[in-house]
C-alpha cells in the first residue's frame, strides 16, 4: 500500500485523466461546499482553456457548462453532452479526523486501485467528470461539438440539475459518466424520493439521582460494512441504525429505560455503518441482554459482517431523557419503518425495483428525527410506499414529510448511442456488454424530462464501496473506459 502525494497520481495513465483527479482531490469538494471545485474548473477554462475554444458558464445552483468548439473535419457532426457532477459524498471511518470542508482527499495506491485514507475516495464522480475535462482540454482527441455540463449538489436531492436551463441540453447525444461498473451500459435509473420522521418529546430529569440503582450507559454498534443505498442495497450489508434499534426493542421488552440520545449516520444515501444510544437503566440486566444480542445477531453476519461490534459502556452522567412511554415510542418506530429492498423488477433480471434505506436517526434534547431514502425504477410505487409511511406516521402520532423527489430513468433499449457503444465495449473488453439499469439516482432521469428527446447512455469504469470509507477505482478499469469513451466521440453521426 503507497499513500501517493497527489502528484504521483498524474503519473498513473491515461495522464490527462489522473491530472485531472488529482486536481480535483486537491480541492474539497463535498455536497453543499463544492463551489471553490467549480470555480477551480472555471478558472482553467478561462485561462488555460482559451487555447482550446473553451467557453465556461456558472449558473446560481454552480452547475457549470463549458461549451467546446469541433475538432478538425467533425464540424457537421451531430453535438453532443458529456455529463457528470463535482460534488462528492463525505464519509470516514470512526478513527479518521479528516475535515471534508477543509483538507483535500489523500489517495492511496494498492493493488491497481486507488483509495483514499480511510474517507471516500470521490471517484463518484471524480473520475467522470476528470474524464470528461480531459476531453475537453485536448488537442488531439477527435469529437464532434462538444458541451460539458457538471453539475452540483447531486449527491443530495439531485439539487444541481433540478435547476438546470433545459437551454444548456440543446443536443440529440448525452453521455452520463457517473456509472460504476466497466463494459456495462446503463440506460435507465431508479427515481428517488426522501420521507423524514420527527417528533419532540418532553424531557425529564434524569431518575439516576433518586434511583441509585440505574445508571448511565451507552451502547454503540460498529465495525460494519456501509455502503450506497441504493447499488448495495442487496448485497446483505447490516444497517446501524437497525441492528441498533433491534437490541434497544429487546432490552425494553424485559427491562425499560430511559433514553437520552440516539446518533446514526448523516446522510440518507448512505447505508449507517455506526450508531449509538445513551441511556438511563439497570446495568447488571441490560448488559445481560445486550450481550446476549450480540450473540445472536453476530452469528447471523458472520459472513456479512465479519467485522461487526456492539459495545456497552458507562458514560458520563445523563441529565435528562425522555419518559418510558416516549422511549417506548422511539423504539417501536424505529423497528417497524420499512427498511431495505421491497420489490425486485419484472423486468431486469437481478435488479432491485423498490427500496428504501433509513440513513439517519437522532435524537437529541427531545427532539426526534429519521430520514430516510425511497427509490423506484417506477413512479407509482413510490406513491404506495409513501402512503405506508403515512399510515405508520398517523399510527406513532410522528409527522411525516415527503421531499426532494426526482423521476427515474425509463430504458429506451432502440437508442443510437446503445446501438454504437456496445460493439465498441466488445472491442475493448472482449465481452458483450450488460445493457442494465441502476438502483441508483443519476442525472438522467431529471434531464429527459427537461428534454425528452435526448438519447442518452450511462458508463463508467469500475469503482467499489461507493459512500463508503472504502471506495475505490480500478487503474486499468479507467484506462479501458477512456478508450470507448474517444471510440465513442468518433462514431457521432453527422447532423
Amino acid at each position: 500500500m503507497i499513500t501517493a502525494p497527489l502528484h504521483q497520481l498524474t503519473q498513473l495513465q491515461p495522464t490527462s485523466i489522473w491530472r485531472w483527479f488529482a486536481d480535483i482531490c486537491a480541492i474539497p469538494h463535498p455536497t453543499f461546499h463544492e463551489r471553490p471545485l467549480g470555480d477551480f474548473i472555471l478558472q482553467q477554462v478561462n485561462g488555460i482553456g482559451q487555447r482550446y475554444g473553451l467557453i465556461g458558464a456558472m449558473d446560481a445552483k454552480g452547475n457549470i457548462r463549458i461549451q467546446k468548439p469541433a475538432s478538425a473535419g467533425m464540424q457537421n457532426h451531430s453535438p453532443v453532452i458529456i455529463q457528470a457532477h463535482y460534488d462528492m459524498v463525505a464519509q470516514k471511518g470512526t478513527a479518521s479526523t479528516h475535515d471534508f470542508v477543509h483538507d483535500p482527499i489523500t489517495p492511496i495506491i494498492k493493488d491497481g486501485w486507488v483509495w483514499a485514507d480511510d474517507t471516500t475516495l470521490g471517484a463518484d464522480n471524480g473520475i467522470g467528470l476528470a474524464m470528461a475535462l480531459a476531453v475537453a482540454f485536448s488537442d488531439d482527441i477527435a469529437h464532434p461539438p462538444l458541451t460539458l455540463v457538471i453539475t452540483s449538489e447531486e449527491e443530495t436531492g439531485m439539487g444541481g440539475v433540478k435547476a438546470l436551463s433545459s437551454d444548456w441540453l440543446n443536443a440529440p447525444y448525452l453521455i452520463n459518466l457517473d456509472s460504476e461498473d466497466e463494459g456495462a451500459l446503463f440506460v435507465g435509473c431508479a427515481g428517488g424520493r426522501d420521507a423524514t420522521f420527527s417528533h419532540h418529546f418532553d424531557v425529564i430529569d434524569s431518575p439516576l439521582s433518586q434511583q441509585p440503582t440505574l445508571s448511565a450507559l451507552r451502547i454503540e454498534v460498529s465495525g460494519l460494512r456501509g455502503g450506497h443505498s441504493g447499488i448495495d442495497i442487496d448485497k446483505g450489508v447490516a444497517n446501524a441504525n437497525l441492528l441498533l434499534a433491534r437490541v434497544l426493542s429487546a432490552v425494553f421488552d424485559e427491562s425499560p429505560f430511559y433514553l437520552a440520545s440516539l446518533h446514526g449516520g448523516n446522510l440518507r444515501n448512505v447505508i449507517t455503518r455506526e450508531a449509538s444510544a445513551t441511556l438511563v437503566g439497570d446495568k447488571a440486566v441490560i448488559t445481560r441482554l445486550v450481550e446476549a444480542q450480540l450473540a445472536m445477531i453476530s452469528a447471523e453476519y458472520r459472513v456479512a459482517e465479519p467485522n461487526l461490534a456492539i459495545q456497552f459502556t458507562p458514560t458520563d452522567n445523563i441529565e435528562h431523557v425522555i419518559g418510558l412511554d416516549a422511549t417506548q415510542k422511539v423504539v417501536d418506530v424505529l423497528t417497524i419503518i420499512p427498511n431495505g429492498v421491497l420489490r425486485m423488477s419484472d423486468s431486469f433480471v437481478g435488479v432491485v425495483e423498490t427500496s428504501i434505506s433509513m440513513g439517519v436517526v437522532i435524537l437529541d434534547k427531545g427532539q426526534f428525527n429519521v430520514k430516510c431514502l425511497m427509490r423506484s425504477l417506477a413512479e407509482t410505487p413510490k406513491e404506495a410506499v409513501s402512503q405506508q409511511l403515512n399510515a405508520l406516521a398517523r399510527q406513532t402520532g410522528m409527522c411525516l414529510e415527503l421531499s426532494d423527489d426526482y423521476p427515474g430513468w425509463q430504458p429506451a433499449i432502440g437508442s443510437w448511442l446503445l446501438t454504437a457503444t456496445k460493439p465498441l465495449m466488445q472491442q475493448v473488453f472482449g465481452n458483450t456488454p450488460q445493457v442494465e439499469v441502476i438502483h441508483a439516482g443519476l442525472e438522467c432521469g431529471i434531464l429527459s424530462g427537461k428534454n425528452p428527446k435526448l438519447d442518452m447512455i450511462s458508463f463508467g469504469p469500475n469503482i467499489r464501496a461507493a459512500h463508503s470509507p472504502k471506495e475505490r477505482v480500478e487503474i486499468a478499469s479507467v484506462g479501458k473506459t477512456w478508450q470507448v469513451l474517444l471510440a465513442l466521440l468518433q462514431q457521432i453521426p453527422k447532423s
